[in-house]
């Protein structure tokens, strides 16, 4: 398994302007010694041509793999119109990945105004067109399991999203953290994953993490044969300059073991 980065760990510092993207990717490849980077659609200042020319150019020096783009969507709108801008926003930030090299996507199902069934359809409609323009531009789309106001909350849903859209382009994103029923889910996706987020909500004095078992999660990945990207995902309250260096310290002597 490969250690990676996901640029949302430092989310406080770019919040503050402390951060920008080239610094993220210096800090990724000098102190935290990842070996790739996962960037996200609120961190880029702009798009254009000659900049995402750059960003790559600057992880290639640095040895870093950009190993995917996360997007921040929602295909659970009712309104339509409001669907299908989501749906650009999607096609945009794949064509972003296809100019960096990054192989992947992250997406979410979204979350459903008013009734979770009268919005079901349309939501899966929605990542079956998003999941055809990623094949086109030889992309993937990872669908992130996401939290209780999600469409995704547990492994049974997000199988079921993964099975009605049909689709060899959208393929299983495991967030270790983000399942409301923590371990029960994870073992049901642990073995199908084709991209992990190890989240870390909460860091104990030994850089473990107080709400996901990473004792049973990284075993089982590596059961199931998993050899893919393991990127890191600070999302505690303790500040990052004291978090980020424990949890890391602790994932890494994980994947080692």
């Amino acid at each position: 398994m490969k250690l990676g980065c996901i640029c949302g760990t430092f989310n406080r510092s770019f919040d503050a302007g402390l951060m920008n993207q080239v610094q993220f990717l210096l800090r990724c490849a000098g102190e935290l010694k990842a070996q790739g980077v996962e960037l996200q659609d609120i961190h880029f200042p702009q798009t254009r041509p000659a900049y995402l020319q750059m960003l790559r150019r600057t992880a290639r020096e640095l040895n870093l793999a950009i190993i995917g783009i996360g997007v921040h969507n929602d295909f659970g709108r009712a309104d339509p119109t409001i669907r299908q801008s989501e749906m650009v926003k999607v096609k945009q930030w794949i064509e972003v990945a296809e100019q960096l090299g990054a192989p992947l996507v992250r997406v979410f199902a979204g979350y459903p105004e008013g009734d979770v069934r009268e919005r079901w359809p349309a939501m899966i409609d929605s990542l079956r067109e998003v999941a055809g323009f990623a094949g086109h531009a030889g992309v993937r789309l990872g669908l992130e399991n996401h939290n209780h106001v999600a469409f995704t909350p547990t492994a049974s849903e997000s199988l079921r999203v993964l099975a009605e859209v049909k689709s060899p382009h959208l393929v299983p994103l495991l967030d270790t953290g983000n399942y409301v029923d923590g371990w029960p889910s994870v073992q049901k996706t642990v073995g199908i994953a084709a991209h992990v987020h190890a989240k870390f909500w909460k860091v104990a004095a030994d850089g473990s993490d107080e709400k996901v078992d990473y004792a049973r999660i990284i075993p089982a990945l590596r059961a199931a044969g998993y050899d893919g990207w393991v990127s890191f995902e600070y999302e505690a309250e303790e500040p990052e300059e004291t978090g980020i260096p424990r949890a890391l310290a602790f994932l890494r002597r994980m994947l080692a073991a």
